[in-house]
């Protein structure tokens, strides 16, 4: 089988092939751009979100709005009763009272006449 096979002449590499190739492959080759100011600049952009984001006044009111739309989501949706509110408040009576003023806001002027 090995008979079948043809011969092939040895390999030889063109004249000055290795003499031209070191040129060739610097030609071939981009110079490396220097991307040390991208660092920087990713750097100063982290360092100045961090910052603003640390002192950038967050209103307090707006966590309170959307704690209170929570809560009546829960309420809303027989997942909490009245009940439970009151019982999880550290002062269940200034609730009670928040809401006779939301319910009956000239309870005041009644009562006060009465007396």
């Amino acid at each position: 089988m090995m008979k079948q096979l043809p011969k092939l002449k040895p390999f030889e590499a063109p004249e000055g092939y290795f003499e031209s190739l070191p040129d060739q492959i610097f030609q071939k080759l981009e110079p490396k751009t220097d991307y040390t100011w991208v660092k920087w600049a990713a750097a100063i952009l982290i360092f100045l979100a961090v910052g603003i984001y640390q002192f950038y006044p967050s209103s307090s009111e707006n966590n309170l709005l959307a704690l209170e739309e929570e809560v009546n989501l829960y309420i809303d949706s027989n997942y909490w009763t009245a009940e439970d509110l009151l019982g999880m408040s550290e002062n269940p009576e200034a609730i009670l009272d928040e809401i006779l003023a939301e319910e009956m806001p000239y309870a005041d002027l009644l009562w006060e006449d009465e007396n």
